[in-house]
């Protein structure tokens, strides 16, 4: 193809399309260039000044997190050592194993130094329907038990049988046999139980409720205010009249059914009359049967009761164990003492004496093992509020019933027991 040329006027040049210069747009690289000959010249301190923004904001950071941190340290060893505060104390008592006497005494009444037992007295009684035959005259004098006090002197009284008593009403009741009233000692009158009986039958000698007696053999003489006896339930069986009459054989089968009933039964409530802390002295336990009453029962049958009363001695394991740690501990100077775990110890009472003697001789076998006693209360009270390193010196003031103790007080770096005693722990130590 012919390229296309134009002349001009003047005739001198020509021109075409491949001599035409195609003009050049400003491009974005060149922009970028001419525009940066524009910038601030103090442009690159203001890039630098940015990192240390950044570098001051992550430091301001820095200190309120540490702040933070160490606020809630700071609360919360607060608390360890106020509300968590507290302290633990392992105390481990005195304990000794001793071989028993052969005998100890014991006295109702006793003075320091001897050992004392007290009477527990229970009364139960049992009834039964038994068929009868027929009436039969009858004259009977109403009996019950009674415990006779002696608020006189430390001596024992021996009241012989027929002594009387005179109820408040001038009536007259006797004992059978002849008792000891034990003499009282701190205090605390010396007391025995016997079954007394209306001087004269029928029933106005019945009496219902408890009633106090005197002895007027003592009238016109101090013992006469300082004596006294007072029933354990009612006074019964006092009867003159016709009664259902029960052949003997039937009477004597239910009489035996009945004694061995009311027996069961009343031991087993002077058991569970014993306080705690006390025990029973084995061989003490007597049990004294009432008369049997009989009265008149349903479709020609008659209603017989018997009642019993058991009286016993008990005496309190402290005095127990007191009494053997003086006969077996060296220089043993009267601290509260408790058997152990370890104790395998028998006690029975000598056939030589009985409980109306006012006097028991124990006899015992085997070994005892004692632990002495501490008050916790005291303690707490001389450990609230005391240095760490007074601790052992109060401990000192504790013996000879605390043999060694250790205690840890919580927070670690605490080194004072808590003012507060709730808060302080006191543990056994074996």
């Amino acid at each position: 193809m012919k390229d296309i040329r134009h002349s001009s006027e003047d005739g001198h040049g020509e021109r075409s399309i491949r001599n035409i210069s195609v003009g050049r747009r400003p491009g974005r690289h060149t922009a970028s260039v001419e525009h940066s000959h524009d910038l601030p010249p103090d442009l690159p301190d203001r890039q630098a000044e940015i990192p240390r923004r950044r570098s001051r904001r992550r430091l301001s950071r820095f200190w309120l997190w540490a702040v933070i941190v160490i606020f809630f340290c700071a609360l919360f060893g607060l608390l360890l050592s106020t509300v968590f505060a507290g302290a633990t104390v392992t105390v481990y008592p005195r304990t000794e194993t001793v071989g028993l006497p052969a005998t100890l005494q014991a006295q109702q009444n006793a003075p320091v130094g001897v050992l004392q037992y007290q009477t527990l007295t229970v009364t139960r009684s049992a009834s039964q329907s038994v068929a009868a035959a027929g009436t039969q005259r009858v004259s009977r004098a109403a009996s019950g038990v009674v415990t006779i006090s002696n608020s006189y002197s430390s001596a024992p009284q021996r009241l012989i049988a027929n002594t009387r008593f005179e109820a408040p009403d001038g009536k007259i009741y006797r004992i059978r046999d002849s008792v000891t009233v034990p003499g009282m000692a701190a205090a605390k009158p010396g007391t025995v139980t016997a079954t007394i009986y209306a001087d004269s039958p029928g029933p106005d000698y019945n009496k219902a409720g408890a009633t106090t007696f005197t002895i007027p053999g003592f009238k016109g003489d101090p013992r006469y205010s300082k004596f006294s006896a007072q029933s354990a339930g009612g006074i019964s069986g006092g009867f003159i009249g016709d009664e259902p009459a029960v052949a003997p054989a039937d009477l004597a089968t239910a009489k035996t059914a009945l004694q061995k009933q009311v027996d069961a039964e009343v031991r087993a409530a002077a058991a569970a009359e014993i306080p705690s802390g006390s025990v029973a002295i084995p061989g003490t336990l007597e049990v004294v049967f009432a008369d049997i009453v009989q009265e008149a029962g349903s479709d020609k049958n008659a209603k017989l009761t018997q009642s019993a009363t058991a009286t016993g001695a008990i005496v309190r394991e402290a005095d127990l164990a007191a009494a053997i740690a003086r006969k077996s501990v060296q220089n043993y100077k009267g601290e509260a003492v408790l058997f152990g775990e370890q104790t395998t110890m028998t006690v029975s009472i000598a056939s030589t004496t009985k409980l109306s003697d006012g006097t028991l001789t124990l006899q015992l076998q085997g070994q005892a093992s004692l632990v002495w006693q501490f008050d916790p209360n005291a303690l707490l009270q001389a450990l609230a509020g005391k240095d760490k390193s007074a601790f052992q010196t109060t401990i000192q003031a504790f013996q000879p019933a605390i043999a060694k103790a250790d205690a840890s007080i919580r927070p670690f770096w605490r080194g004072v027991f808590p003012s507060d005693t709730t808060k302080i722990k006191i543990k056994t130590g074996k």
